[in-house]
């Protein structure tokens, strides 16, 4: 009786599996300037690399940033300003850090990618604090960033100031 329900129990535990179906991934979502551009979760290495770039910049370590950078990087500013090459960003942090020490908490991050372009993305979102004639203020920023063979190639930076009440 034992080995009856046993192998009725077996029965039916295979019975109920199906071997895994063969997926093609696909991607979600789209860019509008690369029709069937989509995309798909990355690599936490890309993630990694973006993590890394925030502490040499919480450390205010220029040669670091610019070791993380390429040589043509291109930052888009929340106010529309542009950075082009790695000597101009580090042009404008030095100034930043001198005047303001702006530190960076990072409160989220995802590495995403393209597919068919396979190019390797980090949406990150920060708390920026930073200290102006003795008053510190807060933004929120979310960063859309292209990492290339473990450097930082571009970037787009989306702030605001939260509400205090």
């Amino acid at each position: 009786m034992k080995r009856v329900l046993f192998i009725t129990l077996v029965l039916a535990v295979v019975g109920c599996t199906t071997p895994a179906a063969e997926t093609t991934v696909e991607g979600v979502g789209f860019f509008k300037p690369i029709p069937g551009e989509k995309f798909v979760t990355g690599s936490d290495d890309v993630l990694d690399v973006w993590m890394k770039y925030i502490d040499a910049h919480n450390n205010q370590d220029l040669e670091t940033i610019k070791s993380m950078s390429v040589d043509s990087i291109y930052i888009l500013g929340p106010d529309g300003s542009e950075i082009k090459s790695k000597e101009e960003q580090a042009t404008l942090l030095e100034g930043w850090f001198a005047a303001a020490n702006p530190k960076w908490d990072a409160y989220w991050g995802m590495p995403y990618k393209s597919v068919p372009g396979g190019a390797d993305w980090v949406l990150a979102g920060h708390n920026v604090t930073q200290t102006i004639g003795g008053e510190e203020t807060t933004m929120l920023q979310m960063i859309d960033g292209e990492i290339k063979d473990g450097k930082v190639a571009r970037f787009f930076v989306y702030s605001i100031e939260p509400k205090t009440e």
